[in-house]
């Protein structure tokens, strides 16, 4: 299966099939029949839409290669441009906005080393 997938995790209704430590929860969940189409402009790079339930089909615009996702996949958008998604299934679908990490706002221990 040609796709971008994230290993090793947990996400609310998935096969727990990838983490993200700073993402507890999709931006916006979409419910679709099987058949049914949903589509996103992308801006920039680093969205990400995860199967929760179902399979999906996903094309991304300027990209010649087509992703099926399946329950616990995450597909990662790499490309600016319109991104289409349909449902193969009756599916759920996550989607998050950004993928970049939170700043840190700890503190650093200093090590010191002899």
């Amino acid at each position: 299966m040609n796709h971008q997938s994230l290993n090793a995790g947990s996400m609310v209704g998935a096969q727990k099939r990838f983490t993200l430590s700073n993402l507890s929860t999709p931006d916006t969940i979409v419910d679709l029949a099987a058949g049914q189409g949903w589509g996103l402009k992308s801006k920039r790079r680093q969205q990400t839409l995860f199967c929760l339930q179902g399979s999906v089909w996903i094309t991304q615009e300027c990209d010649i290669r087509d992703y099926v996702l399946e329950e616990g996949d995450a597909f990662l958008v790499t490309l600016p441009g319109l991104v289409l998604v349909r449902a193969l299934t009756p599916a759920r679908l996550g989607y998050a906005e950004s993928m970049m990490p939170e700043p840190f706002r700890g503190r650093f221990s200093q090590t010191v080393f002899n």
